[in-house]
């Protein structure tokens, strides 16, 4: 889990930094490249490419009119008070039309929406505006 929120912390960095491409050293684990195809599903980075060689993804921000498409990235890793979303407490979210929440549950890493259409529930891991 601490590759995900490094490769997460990377991207938000790169974003305040104005860089469209970043680079990133980790080990290769599914749950890094779960999380990127569901960036990349959902249009927030436009490719991600994993080099083998020097064990580093590099990813390419998705910019649009000079204004990333991930305005706000806020991460909720507390390990001593993490955030756990029953399926009810995500039908009231969803009425307030939040923009995206990315849930860790049981099927894997999952928008809220298709949390939702599943009757899922689970921990949450950041929201992306």
């Amino acid at each position: 889990m601490n590759d995900v929120f490094k490769v997460l912390i990377s991207i938000r960095n790169s974003l305040i930094a104005k860089q469209d491409n970043v680079s990133i050293k980790i080990n290769s684990t599914k749950t890094c490249f779960s999380i990127l195809r569901l960036l990349y599903e959902e249009g927030f980075i436009l490719t991600y490419i994993y080099d083998s060689k020097k064990k580093e993804i590099h990813i390419k921000n998705n910019i649009y009119k000079n204004k990333p498409m991930i305005s706000i990235l806020k991460l909720y890793n507390k390990v001593s008070f993490p955030i756990y979303l029953k399926y009810t407490d995500l039908c009231a979210i969803h009425k307030f039309g939040v923009d995206l929440l990315i849930l860790s549950t049981t099927k894997g890493f999952l928008p809220h929406y298709k949390a939702l259409k599943y009757k899922l529930g689970g921990k949450l891991i950041c929201y992306i505006r």
